[in-house]
């Protein structure tokens, strides 16, 4: 174990088998690639490196407020932004962690001396998954560094993504329904089944609105903002992959999962 601060740049490795470097458990990890890494929960690990900044750079960067983790998480462009809005509202991500370890190559590898990826994500059915983040226009650029780290993901038994965005409609409708992703927009418990009883198996948006409203005597746009939140954390569904509108029709999820727990209200 070495000094917790996250780090301002990678360190040689001198040995002839890749090694990760974690901040986890108010420590820096320095470990070989195994399978039992697979099992570390690395969705709780702080940035191993320094987010920096200077003057007249290009990147935004900043914290996305995770409705999954009920934390922030760091992002250093708006591309990267756009994949935690989508791991956000994927339902089998349940933990979200940004720059999470860095793996330092073995000696005398081609491509440079290590990498760190930009997410790690744990899914719900205990798997993991890295992700890189990349513009399209820089993917062959980092095809050397992604077959690395696929292989890497491989033999620790994670999944690997390169994500480089989200097609419209669905970038926009997210962006839409991200907004409501915050427990202040979150119904009551005892609200919830009343809002499925005025959905049923499917309504347009506008007329969900309006029976819920009616049933439980409150404002259209405070029921309206109950949906939306449904809609994102996963107890609802709406197509966003049309164009979404009050006609948009919307009905409880296929596959039920439990309310985010109010102890994460921000």
């Amino acid at each position: 174990m070495v000094e917790r601060d996250a780090l301002r740049s990678l360190p040689a490795n001198a040995t002839d088998s890749a090694r990760i470097l974690a901040r986890l458990g108010g420590c820096m990890l320095d470990e070989p690639v195994l399978s039992a890494w697979a099992s570390l929960g690395l969705e709780h690990a702080l940035p191993v490196r320094s987010f920096f900044s200077w003057p007249g750079k290009r990147n935004y960067e900043g914290s996305w407020w995770s409705s999954t983790t009920g934390s922030h998480v760091s992002f250093e462009s708006l591309l990267e932004r756009d994949f935690l809005m989508l791991a956000d509202y994927d339902q089998d991500v349940v933990g979200i962690a940004s720059q999470p370890f860095a793996v330092l190559w073995p000696k005398g590898t081609d491509g440079g001396r290590g990498h760190v990826p930009d997410f790690f994500v744990r899914l719900r059915d205990g798997g993991g998954r890295v992700v890189d983040v990349r513009h399209r226009d820089h993917l062959e650029a980092g095809s050397c560094q992604f077959a690395l780290t696929r292989a890497l993901c491989d033999e620790a038994g994670w999944e690997y993504e390169v994500f480089s965005g989200i097609p419209e409609p669905r970038s926009s409708n997210l962006r839409w329904l991200s907004g409501y992703r915050f427990q202040r927009y979150a119904p009551a418990g005892t609200v919830v089944p009343v809002i499925l009883e005025a959905i049923g198996s499917g309504v347009s948006v506008s007329a969900a609105v309006r029976r819920a409203s009616r049933m439980l005597e409150l404002e259209p746009s405070v029921v309206q903002a109950y949906l939306l939140h449904l809609a994102f954390v996963g107890i609802l569904e709406v197509g966003v992959d049309e164009p979404l509108s009050m006609d948009a029709w919307i009905a409880p999820a296929q596959k039920v999962l439990p309310m985010p727990s109010m102890a994460a209200a921000l």
